[in-house]
Parts: structure tokens; C-alpha cells; sequence
């Protein structure tokens, strides 16, 4: 899922910088390719009728209230972000992110990946976790992301590519 791009930030900032135009229809670009798949995404929320009573909205009291699930809420806060992340332990960062804002949302995506299918709580939630290892699975967004087989990232790759190609046509480096 991961992809090593050297000299993107660099470029983002420097079209940020020397070509605004050229910036915003890149970022435009790169929204326009993440759409799809966080609209897949939202669709794999289940309903509040789907998801075991105790957890729904309402429901909850004290410190767990933040964490209780509503659908509407879940689905709501399924999004993309196309600014660059912090540096990560490893050194690396994220151009680009399709992420969960809600803690309930969050919580469906990743619930039992440690512990796989057991206790009370677990079974009872729908949708099969997807994707690659125990850090990169989940039951919405990388269900999603899993199902567009890789062309978002090929699309966002490109969008950059282009735009690195146009901005070296302006400034004349070659």
C-alpha cells in the first residue's frame, strides 16, 4: 500500500511557492482520485440497526460516550486529506491520506485486529476485516482501498509526476 516518492513534499512546497495554479489543480487532481474510494468507504459503514446495542449512541454514559457509534456520524467523518503528514517513527510520511475522524468510525475499522474474531464485542460487528497484515487491515477504508485494486494510487502517483514535469517546464530545469 506504501509507495517511496523522494522529493514530493519538496515539490508541493515549491509549487506552493513559484506556481499556486499549478498547486491547486494538482491538489484538485488528487481529491478527484481519493473521492471514489472514501464513497466506497462509506458505504461499508453498517447501520445503527447492524452494530450490538450497547455501543450505539445514547447508550453510552461518562468517559465511553466519545466513543460510541452512530452510522450517520461514521460515515460523515470518512474523508481524505491531501497535505503531507508528520514524520512517522520510521522517517517516512503520508502525501496523502483517506482517514476516519470519528472514534466510534475508527473503532469499527480496526476492532479485533490484535485479538482477531473473539470476546462478546467483536463477533457481533459486520464487515470482514480486509488488507495486508495486522497494520493494515480494516473492515471500511481499507476494504475500499482493497477493491480499487491500486488505481487511486497510480492516479496520485501520476498527478505528481505531471505536475513535477510541468513545473520543471516552466522554471526551465531540466
Amino acid at each position: 500500500m506504501a509507495t517511496s516518492v523522494k522529493g514530493a513534499t519538496n515539490l508541493r512546497k515549491a509549487l506552493k511557492q513559484f506556481a499556486p495554479d499549478l498547486a491547486k489543480e494538482t491538489t484538485k487532481e488528487i481529491g478527484n482520485f481519493l473521492k471514489p474510494v472514501v464513497k466506497n468507504a462509506r458505504g461499508f459503514i453498517p447501520s445503527n440497526n447492524d452494530i450490538p446495542s450497547g455501543w450505539l449512541v445514547g447508550n453510552q454514559k461518562g468517559k465511553w460516550q466519545r466513543a460510541a457509534f452512530d452510522s450517520g456520524i461514521a460515515k460523515r467523518a470518512i474523508g481524505y486529506k491531501t497535505t503531507p503528514s508528520k514524520v512517522n517513527r520510521y522517517g517516512f510520511k503520508a502525501l496523502v491520506s483517506i482517514l476516519n475522524k470519528s472514534a466510534g468510525g475508527s473503532i469499527y475499522e480496526i476492532a479485533g485486529i490484535k485479538s482477531g474474531v473473539t470476546g462478546k464485542f467483536t463477533p457481533r460487528l459486520s464487515g470482514e476485516l480486509t488488507g495486508q497484515g495486522s497494520k493494515m487491515t480494516g473492515r471500511a477504508m481499507y476494504k475500499a482501498w482493497a477493491q480499487d485494486q491500486g488505481k487511486a494510487k497510480g492516479a496520485v502517483l501520476q498527478a505528481i509526476f505531471n505536475s513535477a514535469a510541468q513545473f520543471n517546464a516552466r522554471t526551465g530545469v531540466k
